[in-house]
């Protein structure tokens, strides 16, 4: 019983670090059209989500009728939380610094080892998510019921699955693509800077396109990033080449006026 036991435990322990790398993973990339990740410690991190895809609405209020799928809204309702719901995270939310963007909602993503699973947390904008009841605080300092961590226990889910998720929760309309990416805000990075987020959101993508699920509608729409994503970054690198040889030659005429 005590080996069983053991042995269960230490997969859970595996395959919460395997969460966790890809927790820093994500947490180190920028770039992405409606999310945004940012890594806070080893076990948290903090993940903006757009609301509202103001583009497509715009498009959609072209008609006199939007269809009802753009209108759709999302409620987790949560009752009473016991003492076993009311996980509280290593950051409570009334002490939470971070502030979301205008038409943004926070999220704390965890993976905790005292709870020994994946958990998430609304940081902000709770209103349009949760229908509340209890305080305030403890809505926010309740995981939200997540199918996708729900089945994280089964096995087989990643990080994005989460990610995608809570795209499709709270971005309005569900875009086709919650990983699509934002190459205009790429495009303006400082060549070193966009070298190197080109570089791992490359790393990101090919590793979803190996690990990802296939079955997912989005899964194609994720694939079809790769090719213009690797043709940007291999021209960003021959830019540094070119701007290091100039920074170079400019170098060695200075040592001669010098001389």
């Amino acid at each position: 019983m005590m080996t069983t036991v053991s042995k269960r435990e230490k997969e859970q322990r595996r395959k919460l670090q395997h969460f966790l790398a890809d927790l820093a993973l994500l947490g180190s990339l920028q770039g992405f059209k409606y999310f945004q990740p940012w890594l806070r410690g080893k076990e948290e991190l903090l993940l903006t989500v757009v609301n509202e895809d103001l583009k497509l609405l715009v498009t959609a209020r072209q008609p006199k009728m939007m269809p009802s799928s753009f209108l759709r809204t999302f409620y987790f309702v949560l009752r009473e939380p016991s003492s076993e719901e009311h996980l509280l995270p290593a950051s409570p939310s009334e002490r939470e610094m971070a502030v979301p963007e205008v038409n943004c909602t926070l999220f704390l993503l965890a993976g905790y080892m005292k709870y020994g699973r994946p958990h998430a947390w609304i940081r902000s904008n709770h209103e349009r998510l949760v229908s509340i009841r209890g305080t305030d605080s403890m809505v926010r300092d309740t995981p939200l019921k997540l199918k996708s961590i729900t089945d994280w226990q089964a096995g087989g889910i990643r990080v994005w699955d989460v990610v995608s998720e809570l795209v499709s929760l709270c971005t309005v309309p569900f875009p086709s693509n919650p990983f699509a990416l934002d190459m205009r805000y790429i495009q303006s990075l400082p060549v070193s800077e966009r070298f190197l987020a080109t570089g791992a959101l490359l790393n990101f993508l090919e590793t979803y396109a190996v690990c990802g699920n296939r079955d997912e509608l989005h899964y194609e729409k994720v694939l079809e990033e790769v090719k213009p994503l690797r043709r940007l970054h291999v021209q960003t690198l021959l830019e540094l080449q070119r701007l290091k040889k100039t920074s170079a030659e400019q170098d060695v005429d200075i040592a001669e006026c010098v001389s």
